[in-house]
């Protein structure tokens, strides 16, 4: 993308905003889409699975084929082949410099930061953050549930000691996980996005604690959200961040949104709304120059 002298000094001056709005705020809400993990080297789907999962496009299987809970049912070895091989790439790579930014921030005893995002990486927890303070909406690929809801709750799964994948089929060349209890079929605890048997109550707890505490935040505190790499396709982080906005600016408080997406970063106007078209890292370094001079 081109940018002209021009929107380089609105950028400019959109990033001064920012670090002014996020050195002041007493909430910091982080809103933190697919876009935030791409310059750990995380795909974020924009380009399609041909990029995401260029040998899975070449068997012929589209993104929804593989994020559903029938396909653990028709064929679990191949759905454990494609999640366990995604926990592997995703353990290996390390969260980027702007987790760091955001998790210095945290440190400050001045502002309550919260963390809201649909990613699977853990790069939040990995960082440092507390899990307190993370709602991860579509819960964890690290953990397993029953297929066959006998009761149990989600467990932790063994990363290191699953079975190997055959690249070639993308199939798990060992049996799958087995339920800790009944023994029957397994699979991952994660939101799929054709999924009508997510059995998650760790996330619902997580969420009833964020929306109390967003629910309960007082008017005179400044409410800062930035939302990083969220996009239209899946927006559920991006319609969440708008509307803890809106409740707040409903109640009376000041409610800054801070809208960072490389592609899709148009936002309502509003005097109080930034949008800033850049990459998660690049504005991160950019804002982060600002807030600690």
């Amino acid at each position: 993308m081109v940018i002209t002298v021009d929107q380089q000094q609105d950028i400019g001056k959109a990033i001064s905003r920012a670090a002014q709005y996020v050195r002041s705020a007493d909430v910091l809400l982080i809103a933190a889409g697919a876009g935030m993990g791409v310059d750990a080297g995380i795909p974020d789907y924009y380009g399609g699975i041909h990029i995401a999962h260029p040998r899975l496009a070449e068997i012929g299987l589209s993104l929804y084929d593989l994020s559903n809970h029938a396909l653990f049912e028709r064929n679990s070895a191949l759905a454990w082949g494609h999640w366990t091989t995604r926990q592997r790439e995703y353990m290996n790579t390390t969260p980027h410099v702007g987790y760091h930014i955001l998790h210095t921030w945290n440190k400050c005893n001045k502002r309550n930061v919260r963390v809201i995002t649909t990613n699977l990486d853990h790069h939040f927890v990995r960082t440092g953050f507390s899990l307190d303070s993370i709602f991860e909406m579509h819960g964890s690929m690290y953990d397993a549930q029953c297929m066959h809801g006998c009761g149990v709750n989600p467990w932790p799964l063994d990363i290191e000691n699953m079975p190997s994948v055959d690249l070639d089929t993308m199939l798990l060349l060992e049996p799958p996980p087995r339920c800790i209890q009944c023994g029957g079929l397994a699979r991952v605890c994660t939101q799929l996005a054709v999924d009508d048997h997510w059995n998650a109550p760790h996330v619902e707890v997580a969420r009833m604690r964020h929306e109390t505490f967003f629910h309960e935040l007082s008017a005179e505190q400044a409410l800062t959200v930035l939302e990083i790499g969220c996009g239209t396709v899946m927006n559920k982080v991006r319609t969440e961040a708008a509307r803890i906005v809106a409740e707040h600016r409903i109640r009376g408080g000041r409610a800054i949104h801070i809208r960072i997406n490389s592609y899709q970063a148009n936002i309502d106007q509003h005097e109080d709304n930034i949008s800033l078209p850049l990459g998660a890292l690049e504005a991160l370094r950019k804002i982060n120059q600002l807030v600690t001079n």
